[in-house]
């Protein structure tokens, strides 16, 4: 069973992350129907379009039913829904040591906040996390934060989002952090394809396998045997 938490998060500190990330998707959400719990929505993107039913399995889990759809009839049916949300979705780099993801929605539309979600494998990991200073307010058991809530009432209560320069420089050394492992695990990628591909040419005869040898016998210089200058004949 996954289990999730969810955070507010200062708009500083969002948009300092979606400039340095980048943003993954750009989503486009609109309900079909007000029941909670049996959720009918045509989510649309850059380049795809979804008819969506959205439930929970036995465990009590978000479970999504998608059916794709051309992009004119999805573009029909928004004429149908009853609310509508907007978000930008991008993916926070994986902390060391830790298998929780991270994801930062910045919604847009009908309302603007920033909501940051953390993924778990189960209840006690969740109960476990240790909340890191820059994130703000938790609204985990908040219903009025659900996607289907905002669509058709809009962002109904808001929290003050605390902003502090020790936050932003955790926020800092989390960037570098992952930087830093980003570019060592390319370089290591880099170095086993450059031997592997060494190998190969090993093995093709076509690239001959360094040798220990020994350095040549030292030789004496040649004595260079004195010549007179060159004279340019009289004309």
């Amino acid at each position: 069973m996954k289990t999730v938490r969810r955070f507010h998060v200062s708009p500083c500190i969002a948009r300092l992350l979606a400039r340095e990330r980048g943003v993954d998707r750009q989503i486009v959400e609109g309900y079909l129907s007000s029941q909670p719990g049996k959720d009918q929505l045509i989510r649309l993107e850059a380049d795809q379009a979804h008819f969506v039913l959205s439930g929970q399995d036995e465990s009590g889990d978000p479970v999504e039913k998608l059916a794709p759809l051309p992009r004119e009839h999805a573009e029909a049916l928004f004429g149908l829904c009853i609310g509508q949300i907007s978000y930008d979705r991008l993916h926070l780099p994986p902390q060391s040591g830790l298998n929780y993801a991270i994801q930062l929605d910045r919604v847009v539309y009908p309302s603007s906040f920033d909501l940051i979600t953390v993924a778990f494998v189960d209840a006690q990991q969740a109960e476990a996390f240790q909340v890191p200073t820059w994130l703000g307010p938790e609204v985990t058991t908040e219903y009025t934060y659900e996607w289907r809530y905002i669509a058709l009432n809009g962002l109904q209560s808001h929290h003050e989002v605390p902003l502090s320069s020790q936050q932003v420089e955790a926020v800092l050394d989390m960037l570098d952090q992952s930087r830093a492992t980003s570019q060592g695990s390319n370089g290591s990628t880099a170095d086993d394809v450059i031997i592997a591909l060494s190998r190969s040419l090993e093995t093709s005869g076509l690239l001959k396998a360094a040798k220990e040898t020994t350095p040549p016998p030292k030789t004496e210089p040649l004595v260079e045997e004195p010549h007179e200058p060159m004279k340019w004949a009289a004309q």
